[in-house]
């Protein structure tokens, strides 16, 4: 008989998934409720958090290194404020603005996909993200060139929620990146995610048995290219101003590195490496001018000690107690561990 430690849902066990729910509760109670600029502070980690779940979409389960995501969130955020600048002002016209020119862009990679794999991949997605990065200096008349660009009407292309004042914006950015964890938590699950994670490990036999890889990674490439667009959305809302470096390589690399950080391979662990980095980088820069060799040296150590990322490393040792304590009896859920989805 299974204890509730054992029992799974959506291929995540009973302990996971209260642990899970806790944390959201405490995600939309626990910072308006302390006040001051925690909402604001957060909601910066969730918004860079989205595009870093993106590519642990990519990287951790269809093993596409794909550090273009960058340009898909900047393009997103460029789409609302050059819209803006035009007095479009619609809130759901700009939502869909956004996620279109994102979906668009994910295409682009979508095809690198379908014809390279490997490093090809890899360096098409690099090359194309540094092309992007020069689209605001060639087109300055409408993005701004260098100065950037303000977003006009900051409350009425917010659905008349203001990021400064009171908690409706917050709680809306907190709803959208909660719809997103949930539905990759239930897609990874499904099976269509467990073909996907199939096919990054073995795309040879996957394509033998059947399954057809490069439909897969097109799905999955526009999947998250979608969920790096609302990011982008949201980044333009909540700052009311684009600039270059959005679409920049140093973004883009950022993202890895959050993903890397929290676990490429798991739902949470981008978001909570997200948090994590970016608050050290804030710390750290308060408190010396030598603050990104800190971050660099903290980024050394985690990837040498824990190369599944924190969240990863959490799972491991669980994992390992679990084995500890069964003794013989672990064997029979290996089969069981196979097939859950890392959290």
């Amino acid at each position: 008989m299974r204890s509730l430690g054992d029992r799974r849902v959506l291929g995540v066990n009973a302990y996971s998934a209260a642990a899970a729910g806790a944390l959201i509760v405490a995600l939309y109670a626990v910072p308006p409720l302390y006040g001051q600029f925690l909402p604001q502070r957060i909601s910066n980690y969730l918004i860079f958090g989205l595009p870093a779940l993106a590519v642990g979409l990519i990287a951790g389960h269809a093993r596409l290194l794909n550090v273009g995501i960058g340009a898909t969130f900047g393009a997103s955020a460029y789409t609302v404020a050059m819209l803006t600048q035009h007095d479009v002002l619609q809130p759901v016209l700009l939502m869909l603005a956004a996620m279109a020119v994102g979906v668009a862009v994910s295409l682009l990679f979508a095809v690198y996909a379908v014809v390279a794999s490997g490093l090809q991949y890899l360096l098409l997605t690099l090359l194309t993200t540094a092309a992007f990065a020069g689209l605001p200096l060639l087109l300055s008349n409408q993005t701004g060139g260098e100065n950037g660009l303000p977003v006009k009407g900051a409350v009425e292309v917010s659905f008349g929620l203001d990021p400064l004042q009171g908690n409706g914006f917050y709680w809306l950015l907190c709803t959208v990146t909660v719809g997103w964890l949930l539905l990759s938590w239930y897609l990874l699950a499904s099976r269509a995610g467990r073909i996907t994670t199939a096919i990054g490990r073995n795309p040879i036999r996957a394509a033998a048995m059947g399954y057809s890889v490069h439909g897969y990674r097109v799905a999955v490439t526009i999947y998250s290219g979608a969920m790096a667009a609302s990011a982008g959305w949201l980044y333009a809302l909540n700052s009311t101003f684009v600039f270059p470096d959005l679409l920049g390589l140093g973004n883009s690399v950022n993202f890895v590195l959050y993903s890397l950080v929290g676990g490429v391979d798991t739902v949470l662990g981008p978001l909570l490496g997200t948090a994590g980095l970016r608050y050290l980088g804030e710390y750290l820069g308060q408190q010396t001018t030598q603050s990104q060799l800190y971050v660099g040296i903290a980024l050394l150590i985690v990837v040498y000690l824990m190369p599944a990322g924190v969240v990863g490393a959490v799972r491991q040792l669980w994992k390992l107690r679990q084995r500890l304590r069964r003794g013989p009896e672990a064997k029979e859920e290996v089969g069981d561990e196979r097939t859950a989805v890392p959290l």
